[in-house]
């Protein structure tokens, strides 16, 4: 797996991958509709001092996005204790709102099959293309960091 600094697509793919803002605002303007799904949220299996939350961002009931969110057990006490609360509301609504968390990195990868990501996604029913691309911000609030990684499933790019 490689992560690179700037995704290798162009046009329409390259400027959703590139958004600096809400993902989820962005989905609201291009398709007047957009839910959000949580398909998971508590520890991590693979690490259980990590805790997860998982959703699939949703415009017309078509999934265009999953999102993971991946951060210690313990920062939920304290600097993203708000995760907690969030239910079937988009993180774009702490992220972009909260003037004291600041993005400190952005990568981006291809997903395909072979990888265990691909493979999750796949067991969800919402793969038919054989790359998928991924990025994957860190975030930082009081010292505290998350992982935001999003998958851009193959209904967004089709929809465009």
């Amino acid at each position: 797996m490689v992560w690179l600094k700037s995704p290798t697509v162009e046009g329409n793919e390259f400027s959703w991958l590139t958004e600096e803002g809400s993902l989820t605002e962005r989905l609201q303007k291009e398709f007047n509709d957009v839910k959000v799904d949580v398909v998971y949220e508590g520890a991590a299996l693979e690490k259980t001092t990590d805790y997860i939350r998982e959703v699939l961002i949703k415009s017309h009931g078509e999934p265009m996005i999953f999102a993971r969110t991946q951060l210690k057990v313990s920062h939920l006490g304290d600097a993203w204790i708000c995760l907690k609360t969030l239910g079937q509301q988009s993180l774009a609504n702490i992220l972009f709102k909260d003037s004291d968390i600041s993005r400190l990195s952005l990568l981006y990868r291809i997903c395909e099959p072979g990888d265990i990501l691909y493979t999750y996604i796949k067991s969800l029913g919402y793969v038919d293309k054989e790359i998928l691309w991924v990025r994957q911000a860190e975030w930082e609030r009081h010292g505290k960091s998350i992982l935001l990684t999003e998958v851009f499933l193959p209904n967004l790019f089709n929809q465009l």
